[in-house]
């Protein structure tokens, strides 16, 4: 029963939606243009995503080399998972 709101100011491309998705999947996204909602985006989980979390995994290669992007997959049980070492991780749903 309650709202939050963001005010980011930056054209709709520059941001990736996907991070938000992760956050929270039930976000609605409003665009407004001169004071009017000219567009709605609901979200939902993004099937892939990169560098936003880490692997919990010390043995990962993302941990072990500097330059390893953390990339996560959703797998058939809506859990995300590292493409590496295949650790898991919790996230809500």
């Amino acid at each position: 029963g309650k709202k939050d709101i963001m005010k980011i100011e930056c054209p709709i491309d520059f941001m990736d939606l996907d991070i938000l998705g992760f956050i929270d999947h039930n976000i609605t996204v409003n665009i407004i243009k001169n004071s009017a909602i000219v567009d709605k985006k609901a979200l939902h989980l993004p099937h892939e995503i990169r560098n936003v979390i880490h692997c919990k995994n010390p043995r990962c290669i993302t941990n072990l080399e500097a330059n390893c992007e953390h990339i996560f997959r959703m797998s058939s049980s809506k859990k995300y998972r590292c493409i590496y070492c295949n650790q898991e991780i919790i996230t809500r749903q």
